[in-house]
């Protein structure tokens, strides 16, 4: 059965407030067709929620009922290719289970507090090796749903254009609880970084993205710098841990995340704040490379949201314009710290993605692009910033997603997905005529 828990009146880790009127805790999954039938015991909107890894507000309660997945947590099955697990097991969870079996997902992500639920039905994109599978969503081969009229579903890979549908649906169509997602050997991957000032990275554009390997990039607007991380899948190599990958561990997982709301305290004059930053990339200039396996670079944020706050907002952009982009971009956050005093204070990230058309709302629907994320503690200024960020990049072209752009408003998504969302509208009309499962967020954005 479920229970009932005290509605909470704080923010998230991420500073965007839920307010739900009622939060239960399913213990099993055959408990959610009750939850959705009784409107009056659970108000509507019904959204669920497993690590609250969301930047925005699309798991918001409206007055209505929050869903807490926590406790279906278990690992299902192993197979030679798949794994079968819950919707509320976490991905650090399961990729080191996977990995104790000498096995991994396609792709891993940086931080390990998502929940399977949020993997199937949101738009993560990846730092990605190849076309067709840049996103998270892209590894579920098959899902099992509670419709809004309180029906199971089962849904895999043979239903192309419904996979499709619901691998960026975000709990609109339905209520995930179990899925199936595709593993493979684990490999080596081998870790080397490049620092270079704008002007360089744009001659060396063409070779950077053309060489094999997955790309990241930290971008520093005020010290001229992109530090250029490539992976490469490796399985001749031996894994090794030393020097460099020990600074960039750090680095990434403490120094970052607490660089706003620790260090940035202190340092509060952009030129030490600069200084700091260029001692990293000193340290990441090394050529030598490192190899190590997937899960190891996977960070998972305390329990205590405080001591490792760190939000961001995600736009991606087409690939070939992007020297471009940062050129503007640069230029934007030079402008807007002259005129407001602001500056997000953690370094912006970046991932190179793929072409990826296996969900609807995919960032690399039409080809294939780079994101740009930048990042902050969510200090005061953060806000505003991101209202005229999200102007700049949408009048560049770029292209947002509904769980980690923030401030996003619908001229934003209409411009970015046109036909798409009056597909999904009218599929999304059909399937939940009675809203139960829409909050005021997607109403606003989607309709």
């Amino acid at each position: 059965m479920v229970s009932k828990v005290t509605r909470p009146h704080g923010a998230d880790s991420s500073g965007i407030y839920r307010r739900p009127r009622l939060v239960l805790k399913l213990k099993r999954f055959e408990d959610l067709p009750s939850v959705l039938a009784k409107t009056k015991s659970y108000p509507t909107p019904v959204r669920m929620v497993g690590a609250d890894y969301s930047q925005t507000r699309c798991v918001g309660g409206d007055g209505g009922t929050t869903v807490d997945t926590g406790a279906l947590d278990k690992i299902l099955e192993f197979g030679e290719n798949f794994v079968r697990a819950q919707a509320g097991v976490r991905v650090v969870a399961l990729v080191q289970a996977l990995a104790e079996r000498g096995l991994e997902l396609p792709l891993t992500p940086e931080m390990g507090q998502i929940s399977l639920g949020a993997v199937a039905v949101t738009t993560l994109p990846q730092a990605s090796y190849e076309m067709g599978l840049a996103q998270l969503s892209s590894c579920v081969s098959e899902m099992k749903l509670i419709t809004p009229q309180g029906k199971q579903m089962i849904v895999t890979e043979r239903e192309k254009d419904l996979m499709r549908v619901l691998r960026s649906s975000f709990g609109l169509l339905g209520v995930v609880h179990e899925v199936v997602l595709r593993v493979r050997p684990i490999t080596p991957v081998k870790i080397d970084y490049q620092v270079w000032p704008l002007k360089e990275f744009t001659a060396r554009f063409n070779s950077v993205v053309n060489a094999p390997g997955a790309l990241r990039l930290h971008i520093s607007p005020f010290t001229d710098k992109i530090t250029v991380e490539r992976r490469t899948l490796d399985e001749s190599a031996s894994v090794t841990r030393s020097g460099i990958w020990q600074v960039r561990n750090s680095v990434m997982r403490n120094v970052l995340p607490a660089f706003g709301s620790t260090v940035g305290s202190v340092l509060a004059a952009p030129g030490l704040r600069a200084g700091l930053l260029s001692g990293m990339q000193r340290a990441l200039r090394s050529k030598r490379g490192v190899v190590l396996y997937a899960h190891e670079w996977m960070r998972d944020m305390p329990s205590e949201a405080w001591k490792a706050r760190h939000t961001y907002s995600l736009w991606a952009f087409p690939q070939a314009d992007y020297p471009r982009l940062l050129a503007e971009y640069f230029a934007f956050c030079k402008s807007y710290y002259k005129e407001h005093r602001y500056r997000p204070n953690l370094v912006s990230g970046a991932n190179r993605v793929h072409q990826d058309r296996g969900s609807l709302f995919s960032v690399s629907y039409s080809g294939p692009v780079i994101t740009l994320e930048p990042s902050s503690n969510g200090e005061q200024g953060w806000d505003d910033f991101l209202i005229d960020f999200n102007d700049f990049a949408a009048g560049l072209g770029g292209t947002p997603t509904f769980n980690q752009t923030r401030a996003l408003q619908p001229e934003h998504v209409a411009k970015s997905f046109g036909d798409r969302v009056k597909l999904f509208r009218a599929l999304r009309q059909r399937t939940d005529p009675l809203n139960r499962l829409r909050n005021s967020y997607f109403a606003h954005l989607l309709g």
